[in-house]
């Protein structure tokens, strides 16, 4: 066991910030060591913030993100990820498993110490008492879900008891121990234990953590996320229905699934189960893909990829209806008999005139007001249903979305088409409008530098700094569909179908079609493309295809252009790289684990 697990001294422990929910006050003692330093419940409470402090999932999202389907090369690629991740190269020696491993044993060191130095306190009377109590529940739960993470990207076979998962962390250690791996059964049954006494202590207390701490329906949820992990849905199912019934979260819908990522002011009640708060120039997880920023002048290296973008751009489905345009006067397009409502996602078949083309800042056309094909709007306002006339607009996650000017189509002949679909919001919240889109990316000799699509998810705040954006661990959409996975197993093809339709009617502008699945196979299948939308670019990706890819057919699948720098556009969920090497942090010092190498490395 490496360095990692002991966190030789707690006088290096983080400095100390505000001690309210929006500024967690991490653990700065003045002692030497940790026994003189945690005298009260309160430092307990500080050492747990530290721990969130130092659980940043940084390197699970840019790993996922870049190593399956969600991203390409960007425009401004300096290289990154072209030789590794985007080659389907993987070696111990690599950011990924280094970074997964110790920022999970990190965590685990600090978790440790919550829960060991409390048996060291003793409560004054009934309110310290709720103080150690929250405590070390928060340290049991976010215990069980590093172990579950580790597990995830590091055991051949989650699915496998006896298959070899990752190393213990279950006490305060001395520097110089050293661990083996242990079978993913005994993690499972640490992990269960774990989470049922945090639920149990949970119990004990009188007003529960918020979600910016680990909390009750958070261990919850870990119990259905581990279960559906190892295969059990019985169980899974059980604790998926526990969470989405009394919980008292409900999804983010259509007008506010935007607050959840962009502003992060969601209510206590949307969507969001636990997430890591973070601060000015704290974890800027929106530079994980550029360098300046998310709009298309950005400096972007990776962009989004065009397998996933076409899953999110509702005009391009089979289902998207062909509109038919008579006028276009201002910014009012005029298209009898249609049936938009707003919120409809919009885009033009042709430019007008014909030569208009996006500005380079993504931000204005040539000639200005002019109409680019492929362009995607959302309807902002049915002026008047009966005539056929409405407006539209390139963002509908801001407060006062801007109304568009078509003026220099005015010489277009009418009657013009378009493409239009029902709205989902989460295109806007992970696609910046800036970006560049090439109807014609297919076919275009210049893709890279005519097909700009950049990331959104984590924009940045007015009080966080660019790119900064609290990270969310866990939210209410994945119990769904661990639920819809629960009865796809069990053949219960209607309610998986049931539940799917209730996260999309979520980010949907009006109801969506209850799916029909022919088998459990086409059913996994679209959970796993549900969950690849909901998902993107918050490190889910790379499990999700290891854990369900093979119930549903599918491994890594890039568009051909994102890949035909390299070849590299598929990978089955067979390939031995779908369990990460154990890193080479760790081999370097521990020689059993060394020996336990994982096949293929």
């Amino acid at each position: 066991m490496k360095k990692i697990l002991s966190i030789l001294s707690l006088a290096s422990i983080l400095f100390t910030t505000s001690c309210d929910d929006n500024l967690l006050e991490a653990y700065a003692p003045g002692y030497l060591t940790e026994e003189e330093a945690i005298k009260t419940p309160d430092d307990l409470t500080r050492l747990m913030n530290t721990a969130y402090g130092v659980l940043s999932p940084g390197s699970e999202i840019e790993f996922s993100s870049a190593f399956t389907d969600e991203v390409g090369v960007g425009y401004n690629t300096g290289g990154q990820g072209k030789d590794t991740y985007l080659a389907f190269l993987m070696n111990p020696s690599l950011d990924a498993p280094n970074g997964i491993w110790d920022t999970h044993y990190a965590a685990l060191a600090y978790a440790n110490r919550v829960i060991k130095f409390s048996e060291n306190l003793t409560a004054a009377d009934a309110d310290e008492q709720q103080v150690i109590n929250s405590a070390v529940a928060q340290a049991l739960a976010i215990r069980a879900y590093c172990h579950m993470q580790l597990i995830a990207y590091f055991s051949t076979n989650p699915k496998d008891r006896n298959a070899l998962g990752v190393m213990m962390s279950n006490d305060v250690y001395p520097s110089n121990a050293l661990k083996p791996r242990e079978t993913n059964g005994v993690l499972y049954d640490f992990i269960d234990a774990d989470l049922a006494k945090a639920v149990d202590l949970f119990n004990t207390l009188t007003t529960s953590p918020s979600n910016l701490y680990a909390n009750k329906y958070f261990a919850k949820a870990m119990q259905a996320r581990v279960n559906a992990m190892r295969g059990d849905y019985a169980n899974a199912l059980v604790f998926a229905n526990d969470v989405i019934a009394n919980s008292g979260v409900s999804l983010a819908s259509f007008a506010r699934y935007k607050n959840v990522f962009h502003t992060d002011d969601n209510t206590a009640a949307e969507e969001v189960l636990f997430k890591l708060k973070r601060n000015k120039d704290e974890a800027r997880t929106g530079a994980l893909w550029a360098s300046v920023n998310t709009s298309v002048t950005g400096s972007p290296f990776y962009e989004v990829g065009r397998s996933l973008f076409n899953l999110m751009n509702t005009t391009s489905f089979a289902s998207a209806s062909t509109v038919t345009i008579t006028a276009i006067t201002g910014s009012t397009i005029t298209a009898p008999g249609n049936s938009l409502m707003v919120g409809d996602m919009f885009t033009f078949n042709n430019s007008y005139p014909a030569n208009a083309a996006m500005n380079s800042n993504g931000l204005t056309t040539v000639p200005l007001n002019a109409i680019v094909a492929g362009k995607v709007y959302y309807v902002k306002t049915i002026i008047n249903a009966a005539t056929g006339t409405f407006n539209l607009t390139t963002d509908p996650t801001l407060a006062s979305p801007p109304t568009v000017l078509f003026t220099a189509a005015n010489s277009a002949t009418f009657p013009i088409t378009a493409k239009a679909n029902y709205g989902d919001i989460r295109y806007s919240v992970n696609i910046h409008p800036t970006s560049i889109i090439n109807p014609n990316y297919q076919t275009v000799v210049d893709y890279l530098y005519t097909d700009k699509i950049t990331t959104r998810k984590y924009p940045g705040r007015t009080d966080s700094g660019n790119f900064v954006n609290d990270i969310k661990i866990s939210r209410l959409s994945e119990m769904y569909f661990i639920k819809a996975e629960a009865l796809a197993s069990a053949g219960d093809l209607a309610g998986a179908a049931a539940a799917i339709k209730v996260v999309r009617d979520a980010r949907a502008n009006r109801p969506q079609p209850l799916p029909v699945y022919a088998d459990a196979t086409a059913a996994f299948k679209d959970i796993l493309k549900e969950r690849r939308i909901e998902f993107a670019f918050e490190g889910y990706r790379f499990v999700d295809l290891k854990r369900i890819g093979a119930l549903a057919g599918e491994g890594i699948s890039r568009d051909a252009r994102d890949c035909e720098f390299n070849g590299a556009c598929t990978l089955p969920v067979s390939d031995y790289r779908f369990a990460l090497p154990m890193p080479q942090d760790e081999t370097n010092v521990n020689q059993s684990v060394k020996d336990n190498q994982n096949p293929g490395y």
